[in-house]
């Protein structure tokens, strides 16, 4: 009897150790807190969805449909930076898009080959090459060429080429670019030093971006292909070939190690926010190209614009040899020398008989001088 009373106090013990231990340990469990340096992740490291991938920000097959309805390379480098196009890319991280310049290869004397280079300038040393345009034809006598689309390896990777045959169709660039215009096109245009119809703009969200070129240009005319059959028979080369910056602020598909380190030192680009703002460029922050300029401060470029369009001294021009054209020839009206006005001023009627107003000596069209009746309603 003693002997089972032992026992049962020794299993007894037992147990009542176990619950005290089992109780202990939940008591010392600690709370599922996230330490300092999981929340400082938590709040600044981006989520996947919110990197901002350059890539993704410049369609580079949709380059394919511009290049189709575009007459000439400057007609191109328009529509590259068409506030409502393909660009939505943001390689300095200001908030706006990047102007898009481009430049045409040197090709010397060869009759088959011709390119573009797609770039953006941010200073004299300061330009990263974002992809090139090469045209072969087989025969100098085609109204065509194939075209390839070629991606820089920064920015897309390895192996990225977009291609289409346009050799028996006639295409207004491509009959621009192979036919006698003398000079090579290079663009005088960059950051902060745009033409006159530029107006820097706001990108938008990646999502967003997507939605507005695939319903611009929903079937690209060009073809992935990660090997070309005749790139081997290119020989020109870009006037940016290995051309890049270091100070990107966006994700790169192959960085070099400059990129990428300051990248990672810089996670937070400047002022890509500011799109959310109410204001626009050239308010309480001056976009690029709309900042206030100091009194007495010259442009660098005080010429830039359409070089194709008159400048404003050729306008004024218009107007010489003859008043205002608003006043209308016509009979004496009944009150010639009423009494409001400049009284040293010659009435109407003798205002209809200067030279060249009227009579035919005027030109008609979209100048503005009218013919006959004096100025014309041509365009602005």
């Amino acid at each position: 009897m003693v002997r089972t009373f032992t026992q049962f106090g020794a299993i007894l013990a037992m147990a009542v150790f176990f619950i005290a231990c089992g109780n202990n340990a939940v008591q010392q469990q600690p709370p599922t807190v996230a330490t300092q340096s999981q929340q400082e992740n938590l709040t600044e490291e981006p989520l996947p969805e919110d990197e901002y991938w350059a890539k993704d920000n410049f369609d580079l097959q949709r380059v394919g449909p511009v290049l189709r309805r575009s007459r000439n390379i400057e007609e191109f480098e328009r529509y590259l930076n068409d506030d409502d196009g393909i660009n939505n890319l943001d390689l300095n991280g200001d908030g706006y898009a990047d102007y898009i310049s481009v430049d045409e290869f040197d090709y010397g004397d060869d009759p088959n080959q011709r390119g573009l280079s797609l770039y953006s300038r941010f200073g004299p040393d300061m330009i990263q090459e974002i992809a090139r345009v090469l045209f072969y034809r087989d025969q100098p006598n085609y109204p065509g060429s194939r075209v390839l689309l070629y991606g820089n390896e920064e920015i897309y990777g390895d192996d990225q080429y977009y291609e289409t045959n346009w050799l028996d169709q006639t295409v207004g660039l491509v009959s621009n670019i192979f036919g006698d215009r003398g000079d090579r096109y290079r663009s005088p245009y960059y950051y902060d030093n745009y033409p006159d119809w530029y107006d820097p703009y706001y990108i938008v969200e990646t999502p967003v971006y997507r939605t507005r070129v695939e319903r611009l240009y929903p079937e690209p005319v060009f073809v992935y292909t990660a090997a070309p059959a005749y790139l081997d028979r290119i020989t020109i080369r870009s006037p940016h070939d290995g051309q890049w910056i270091e100070q990107v602020h966006a994700k790169l598909k192959k960085p070099k190690r400059e990129q990428e380190a300051f990248l990672r030192e810089n996670p937070v680009p400047p002022a890509r926010g500011r799109r959310d703002r109410a204001d626009g460029p050239g308010f309480s922050e001056d976009a690029p190209g709309q900042r206030k300029k100091v009194e007495g401060e010259q442009r660098a470029h005080p010429d830039r614009g359409n070089p194709n369009k008159p400048d404003k001294a050729d306008k004024v021009d218009k107007n010489q040899g003859g008043p205002p054209a608003r006043v209308e020839p016509g009979p004496p009206r009944d009150n010639p020398g009423r009494a409001n006005g400049n009284p040293n001023k010659p009435d109407k009627q003798v205002k209809a008989d200067f030279p060249n107003k009227g009579g035919g000596n005027g030109k008609g069209g979209n100048n503005g001088t009218g013919g006959g009746g004096g100025k014309g309603k041509g365009k602005p």
